[in-house]
């Protein structure tokens, strides 16, 4: 008897891209209301709506977004009874940005536990991880051989873009700067940052791997030879609204920058590319190399439909058939109670427990033991308070601190609760060498985590 076909729910766009590629879009049963392409996904049921209005004004979303990441409730309201209708057997969310879309920790507990239900949780940081991505979702619907072929496709596009760009007469390699939000601004780094470098320049303000950096002002792009504008979830119709809602182009520091003064400012797509960790980062790499070499233009053809210059860019959004601004999206009712939750248990999940005093831990290594148990358990706010108030002041912000402990590979494997959890046999000074005893009673060496970890290198012990 042949095995049943798995039944797909996608909660983030990039996935349901990927599944797509993979040529099983038959197998999607729902998505959430962020996934927009291919356009045949969009008669799916939406299974997942934001707490915040994405039509909102960058400054608005940035400051409800932090607003309910320091509450430590979840971004995003799943319809739980419609998931369970749907019947999957397979769910792909992230764990990269729980800003970006679902988290496991949003899924509501009944399916996650669910033994039939195969949980598929990606956490793209690198290009590399965006391709492996592609293969452990091959995998999970058992097309393996598919998710290798097209990766082996994209390597070999990424390699093509990169030999045209080194096949050029080479002057020094362009300084890019992708803004990856308007306000506050916010550099770039992740996966875009390798795509940069494909193209044959090099990124500022955002490095391989990194999290996003927030600037203090358009002053910190004065290096930039090439500034790109794409931010998260806009595509280029939307970037263009905020630009005049902020009146960028009316600022003085932005009108001195060099890549401005040398009318090499563009807007790209940031919705479909650049943001979106899926098969599109070839179409990101072809275009920065587009924009970056004159000699490149349109060779790949895709100036004047996914990006376009400073110049054009009241032509292109005010021509017949643009994309139009506003996204039709069915905000969470904000007064709806979570399932299988009391308004008191509501109450105390977004009432932050605060953190026990240094006193009461006799050593440093116990003080270390108890943040990452937060962590593990996905308690950032609580976590990021255990910091010293030096460290809170580097980091920010209890949104920024999960956001570097989720995109450094290191700390995401700390504070993942799959992973076995270390016992400490002996406390020792930094730099000295420890024995861990692990769930399954293994041990090895290893260094003193106080003296490798800089988000827990200041112990207030």
């Amino acid at each position: 008897m042949p095995k049943p076909a798995p039944r797909v729910l996608s909660l983030l766009s990039a996935s349901t891209e990927i599944v797509s590629r993979l040529g099983c879009s038959h197998l999607l049963v729902g998505r959430s209301h962020g996934c927009d392409d291919p356009p045949l996904v969009t008669s799916l049921p939406i299974t997942t709506a934001p707490k915040m209005d994405p039509n909102a004004s960058s400054a608005d979303i940035d400051d409800a977004v932090r607003a309910q990441s320091t509450t430590g409730g979840p971004i995003y309201k799943i319809n739980s009874p419609l998931v369970r209708s749907l019947s999957p057997t397979v769910i792909i969310t992230q764990r990269q940005c729980r800003v970006c879309a679902v988290t496991p920790e949003d899924v509501d507990s009944s399916l996650s536990s669910n033994p039939t239900v195969k949980m598929v949780t990606i956490m793209p940081v690198t290009l590399s991880d965006v391709l492996s991505d592609i293969e452990t979702i091959a995998s999970a619907l058992g097309v393996p051989e598919r998710g290798q072929r097209l990766v082996s496709s994209l390597r070999h596009r990424l390699a093509y873009v990169s030999s045209v760009v080194l096949s050029l007469p080479s002057p020094p390699r362009p300084k890019v700067m992708h803004v990856e939000w308007l306000s506050p601004l916010m550099g770039s780094g992740y996966w875009i940052a390798e795509l940069v470098e494909t193209a044959g320049c090099d990124m500022i303000n955002g490095q391989v791997g990194g999290h996003s950096p927030v600037l203090k002002g358009a002053n910190e792009m004065s290096d930039a030879d090439i500034i790109i504008l794409a931010p998260c979830g806009f595509g280029v119709e939307r970037t263009r609204r905020e630009m005049a809602e902020l009146k960028l182009a009316e600022d003085e520091g932005w009108k001195q920058l060099k890549a401005v003064k040398n009318g090499m400012v563009f807007v790209a797509d940031g919705n479909l590319f650049f943001n979106r960790s899926s098969c599109t980062v070839i179409e990101t790499a072809e275009m920065v190399a587009e924009m970056a070499h004159p000699e490149l233009a349109a060779l790949w053809g895709h100036h004047g439909r996914h990006w376009v210059r400073m110049g054009e860019l009241d032509s292109f959004c005010l021509r017949e058939g643009a994309s139009p601004v506003h996204k039709e999206i069915q905000l969470a009712d904000k007064n709806e109670k979570d399932e299988g939750k009391d308004n008191n248990s509501n109450e105390a999940a977004l009432t932050p427990t605060p953190p026990p005093p240094p006193s009461s831990f006799k050593t440093a290594i116990e003080f270390v033991q108890h943040q990452v148990e937060l962590l593990r358990a996905r308690k950032f706010v609580e976590a990021f308070e255990m910091n010293s108030d030096k460290n809170k002041a580097r980091l920010g912000s209890a949104q920024k601190f999960e956001a570097i402990v989720n995109s450094n590979p290191s700390f995401a494997a700390l504070a993942d609760p799959s992973n076995p959890p270390c016992q400490y046999q002996s406390s020792c000074g930094e730099g000295e060498t420890r024995t861990v005893q692990r769930a399954d009673n293994s041990t090895e060496n290893r260094q003193n985590p106080i003296a490798s970890l800089p988000l827990l290198s200041e112990i207030r012990v």
